[in-house]
């Protein structure tokens, strides 16, 4: 699979940017669905906005859970997709990288807000989001993640707007053993897997504040609880299938980036008058 997916984002389409652009991009697109479980939605070419009024850059792909959120913001092929429901933003890109556009692309990300004003029946009791203390989960924020096609292994994963995301899939096409063994343009290049991927989370405890708390700050060491540090001791690289020749990094992504989103579980209960107020507060000019 690792061969299959490197293979097919290095085959030039007709050397028609928007063409192979898209294609590539149905090429993650699919990835994704293959390695996610199916309570998630992943769709194409979307903005993602807030109840604030923000509204992000277009996001090749985003990765959503729609469980608690309404159909009120898809009008012909353009989707609007409110943030509370978003898992993961993915920015696809091939040979180049431009780090202001990339620092453009995740501060837009950055800069939505999820709302917490939201009122549900539960098993036990009402869920009211802005009771202070109730809720473990008070404001997420999307993973981000660069999906990127270099032509040669990179040795290097913090320049050109790289370390603005916080996974890097690297699909590149000549690895440093392929290109020592390559005498002349003769010669076939094979991928075995040439996939790398770089997570700049670390362990579950930081992923559990980062993506369901964005709105706290770190808390302090000495007020951690029991769970607080086992999820600290707990790291992404664990999680790791290998064997003494090589490592298996596709499995192993499947197995890291899942757990991932265990931590997140599940969207943000759709705040319903955060949007509801949004609507309202121009409504007067006719906007």
């Amino acid at each position: 699979m690792e061969r299959e997916l490197v293979t097919q984002l290095n085959y030039n389409v007709n050397n028609h940017h928007l063409t192979a652009g898209s294609y590539r991009e149905e090429i993650w697109a699919d990835f994704f669905r293959r390695i996610v479980p199916k309570k998630f939605n992943i769709t194409r070419s979307v903005f993602i906005i807030d109840s604030k009024r923000k509204v992000s850059k277009e996001v090749d792909i985003a990765i959503y859970d729609e469980q608690y959120t309404p159909y009120i913001f898809n009008y012909g092929l353009i989707k609007f997709i409110p943030v509370e429901a978003v898992a993961a933003v993915i920015q696809c890109k091939s040979r180049d990288l431009d780090a202001n556009v990339l620092n453009e692309w995740t501060k837009s990300i950055d800069d939505l807000q999820t709302s917490n004003d939201s009122i549900v029946r539960l098993a036990t009791y009402v869920h009211i989001g802005k009771e202070e203390g109730r809720a473990i989960q008070t404001a997420t924020k999307p993973i981000k993640i660069l999906c990127y096609i270099p032509t040669d292994e990179t040795s290097t994963d913090d320049s050109k707007g790289r370390n603005k995301f916080d996974i890097v899939v690297e699909a590149y096409q000549n690895s440093i053993l392929n290109k020592n063994q390559v005498k002349d343009n003769s010669e076939k290049v094979s991928y075995d897997g040439n996939l790398k991927i770089t997570f700049n989370d670390t362990d579950l405890f930081q992923i559990l504040q980062k993506y369901n708390q964005a709105d706290k700050k770190d808390e302090k060491d000495n007020k951690k609880n029991n769970i607080d540090k086992i999820l600290e001791e707990r790291k992404i690289c664990e999680y790791k299938v290998y064997d003494k020749e090589k490592n298996y990094n596709l499995l192993s992504f499947i197995f890291q980036f899942n757990q991932m989103l265990m931590m997140i579980n599940n969207p943000m209960f759709f705040p319903h008058m955060a949007y509801v107020e949004m609507f309202n507060k121009n409504g007067g000019d006719g906007k």
